[in-house]
């Protein structure tokens, strides 16, 4: 009888650690890639980014997430452990670039015990100025280049791709100076309404 009782022991809390091991488990890790200083107000861009995915996403995200604010530390410390940390060097001019690969997504996967990540990668090029109209106004453009990739830690490999480029542009009259924020922030907000209309394929391939 005491045989039986510890046997079933046993099995109860082997149970209950498999169940707590599951419900422990992120389904869906989101990392936002981007190099220091892209955007002037970070907090705006994440608030942009977390509104599509909840356009995405919706009534049918019935699993666990772990947010990029969570992620973001630990992906800068794997850029540095692995010689990985990069520039867009709009400064200077030039770029330096070093992208995450497969196997770097996938261990950021596997950190954060997900089933899926949602990779998430953005640069701007350098302003450009125009001066119209006898300096009535001037005028900034930027590009805004953007990876939005689905990884799968079961198939080893992304089930959704897409890479996009939008113009964003500031105007301001006088002595005034255009912003550069809102020249980047309506060039990923451009960028953002054509992933929004991806909602299908995005939601199949966090199936897969």
């Amino acid at each position: 009888m005491l045989k039986k009782f510890f046997s079933n022991l046993c099995m109860a809390t082997f149970l209950l650690f498999v169940v707590s091991s599951r419900a422990c488990a992120a389904e869906v890790v989101i990392v936002l890639d981007a190099p220091i200083g892209t955007f002037s107000e970070p907090e705006k861009v994440h608030e942009l980014i977390e509104n599509s995915l909840e356009n995405i996403l919706g009534d049918y995200r019935s699993y666990e997430i772990v947010p990029p604010s969570e992620t973001e530390n630990y992906v800068q410390l794997y850029r540095e452990e692995h010689d990985m940390i990069f520039s867009t060097g709009a400064e200077e001019n030039k770029q330096t670039e070093y992208y995450l690969k497969k196997a770097d997504v996938d261990n950021i996967c596997t950190h954060f015990r997900g089933k899926h990540l949602i990779y998430i990668r953005f640069t701007s090029t350098a302003p450009r100025y125009v001066i119209g109209h006898g300096l009535l106004y001037t005028s900034q453009k930027t590009n805004v280049v953007m990876d939005f990739r689905v990884w799968s830690s079961r198939k080893k490999d992304f089930t959704y791709m897409r890479r996009l480029t939008a113009k964003g542009s500031s105007t301001a009259v006088l002595d005034v100076f255009p912003s550069t924020s809102r020249s980047l922030q309506k060039g990923l907000k451009k960028i953002l309404r054509e992933i929004e209309d991806d909602e299908i394929k995005i939601r199949v391939a966090l199936t897969e």
